[in-house]
């Protein structure tokens, strides 16, 4: 046994020091690579023009109810009258389409792009710094609710190119001039030289081929959900005795038209079909509504927070395309310390991942990647100001290229280990039993610097997790009505929330953390007469050794102790009495092995998701008939 030890010690070693050792990089010995084709990629800011409001497919939703709160014949006798009245189902309207499209494109259409505007009277463009108008108003047509997809694609590409495509040329070209202004003085003649030389072309038509814009449109093609009545359960059902949860799930696909300024019409560029999760919101009830204008609220809200979880992940995906991801050379780089010339003005949030590669023989090879600490204000004209990225995993140095990694934050994850849960006692008879279970635990966390974009809770984690034990002695309680009663365990289970904080030890991906966990836990065991259940609430203060593969992929063990603050017990005899005590339990030291890795779906963490950041200057003016 111990030789299988060591064998699996030096095996665990090897792999680290392979996983580590080719994580590292080579030298960059040509700092004209700096102002390469692929770092200008960061200066090209796209211009972006959204078509109206969101496209649904279906004018309805059907909301099936579901009601747990009614057992045997009072189960029956409602379900059959909610089926005489219909109430089985609920069918609610989409309303607010354009409100719901606001929320989807404040997450999609972020700073990072010169976006368009059309009214009725001016057309506007609003870049980093300035907006630009021309006295040419367009008011689009509406488009119905309600069609099909192939229809509702052939009306938009229709109105681009019959309407909007002239008055995107005019703005491109009047704001030719701000836009180059825009890019930081040594890249101008360094973007235009390079093009025109590569593409055997003058350098004027070198700057007009800079100014390709993109136009999307986004079609819902399906909503799905139900509503579920339910028992309150743990501290909620102090307060209220029921709840009805209301969850949705829905897809939209973002179609992405690119704008040829050669031909002066757009072309079809790719669709991104993103979905949100299951998505969901809970109300207290003093008791059981059965009525559909009841639940309406709800389902709104739980629309609006399904289309937000939507926007995060199409807007994930967005970032996976090199025309929409954000590149930058790394100017400066102190010990695991990067600056770079990026900030607000590329909706760059604390926490995102940047992915570090270097140039040989003319390819780009992978050394690793860091994450933002400090997010600069680059908003003004001529910036100098940079943003600070920790180098996470590998190595860097100056001249190396900085791409943004796609990132949710949210991760979920697999995790087996040794939970202690005893009993000592139960109401006023000794007890014994329970011991260690082996339990397997599913993990659902966050980063809330990246989640919140706040530089105070930069490698904060939001942890939420359920897992379920086996194995565990024998419960003993002891002269209960004069004789031993001896009950075989069952199953262990437990759900609950942690919160941790995260530091980065050297530039190897590894890191330890300190935390701690609330947790409910439950224990029952059960013979063919008998039934014991103890739940307990739990402190679990913790420490965790992380290993971070990648920013998609991470290892981790944890160690933590288990502290019960408060039990309590049910206990069924085989004469069917039932009998309620307070109960003596404890913890004890637990362990955990883990893997948690990046889950493009965000689902109900949306509603804490902070807005994309933005400049605080003109893009935040709202424009409304073309009046600013």
């Amino acid at each position: 046994m111990d030789r299988r030890l060591v064998l699996l010690v030096i095996c665990f070693c090897f792999c680290f020091f392979v996983l580590t050792f080719f994580s590292q990089a080579y030298g960059v010995e040509n700092p004209t690579l700096l102002y390469s084709n692929y770092t200008l990629k960061h200066y090209q800011r796209k211009t972006v023009l959204t078509l109206g409001d969101l496209e649904f497919k279906h004018l309805w939703v059907r909301i099936p109810v579901i009601d747990l709160t009614k057992k045997s014949l009072a189960k029956l006798v409602t379900l059959s009258l909610r089926a005489l009245t219909k109430n089985l189902v609920y069918k609610y309207p989409i309303k607010d389409a354009d409100k719901l499209s606001r929320l989807f494109y404040r997450y999609v259409c972020t700073q990072r792009f010169d976006k368009v505007i059309l009214s009725q009277k001016k057309s506007f463009i609003l870049t980093k710094t300035k907006v630009i108008e021309v006295r040419k108003g367009l008011v689009l047509p509406p488009i119905p609710q309600g069609l099909s997809f192939f229809t509702y694609e052939n009306r938009v590409k229709t109105i681009l190119n019959q309407r909007v495509a002239p008055i995107l040329r005019k703005l491109l070209e009047k704001s030719l001039e701000v836009r180059y202004r825009e890019l930081p003085e040594r890249e101008r003649m360094t973007f235009f030289t390079q093009t025109a030389k590569e593409l055997g072309i003058t350098i004027q038509l070198a700057k007009k081929l800079m100014n390709t814009g993109f136009a999307f449109a986004a079609y819902v093609s399906g909503i799905d959900g139900r509503l579920t009545l339910k028992f309150s359960k743990g501290v909620r059902k102090a307060i209220s005795p029921y709840q009805a949860e209301l969850c949705l799930r829905l897809s939209i696909t973002l179609i992405i038209y690119k704008f040829d300024p050669q031909t002066k019409r757009f072309v079809f560029y790719k669709e991104i079909r993103a979905s949100s999760g299951t998505t969901c919101v809970v109300k207290s009830l003093y008791y059981v509504v059965y009525s559909k204008n009841f639940y309406y609220p709800l389902f709104k809200k739980a629309l609006m927070k399904a289309i937000k979880a939507a926007a995060i992940n199409a807007y994930y995906q967005l970032k996976k395309d090199d025309n929409f991801a954000i590149y930058a050379p790394a100017e400066e780089v102190s010990g695991n310390e990067i600056q770079a010339s990026i900030g607000l003005a590329e909706a760059i949030r604390i926490d995102a991942p940047f992915d570090i590669y270097e140039f040989v023989n003319g390819k780009r090879v992978y050394k690793g990647f860091g994450k933002v600490r400090f997010v600069a204000n680059d908003c003004s004209l001529n910036s100098i100001k940079k943003s600070r990225i920790r180098l996470i995993k590998g190595s860097v140095e100056a001249y190396d290229l900085l791409r943004e990694h796609p990132w949710t934050g949210v991760f979920v994850g697999l995790a087996v280990g040794v939970e202690p849960f005893s009993v000592k006692s139960i109401g006023s008879y000794e007890a014994s039993g329970g011991g260690k279970w082996l339990t397997f635990k599913l993990t659902t966390k966050g980063d809330l610097g990246f989640i919140r974009n706040s530089k105070n809770l930069a490698d904060v984690w939001l942890n939420f997790f359920v897992g379920y034990g086996v194995g565990g002695n024998k419960v003993t309680i002891y002269n209960f009505k004069g004789s031993n009663v001896i009950i075989d365990p069952n199953y262990y289970g437990e759900a609950g929330l942690g919160i941790s904080k995260r530091w980065y030890l050297s530039h190897y991906g590894l890191a330890f953390s300190l935390g701690g966990d609330i947790a409910g836990r439950y224990l029952k065991f059960k013979t063919t007469t008998d039934e014991l259940t103890i739940w307990a609430l739990s402190l679990i203060p913790k420490f965790k050794l992380v290993y971070s593969y990648s920013p998609d992929l991470e290892f981790w063990g944890e160690v933590g102790y288990a502290y019960n603050v408060y039990s309590r017990t049910i206990y069924d005899d085989e004469w069917g009495n039932e009998y309620r005590w307070d109960a003596d339990t404890q913890g004890g030291i637990n362990f955990f092995f883990g893997i948690s890795w990046q889950f493009g779906f965000v689902g109900s963490f949306s509603g804490i998701y902070a807005p994309p950041p933005s400049c605080n200057n003109y893009k935040s003016l709202i424009f409304r008939g073309g009046k600013k």
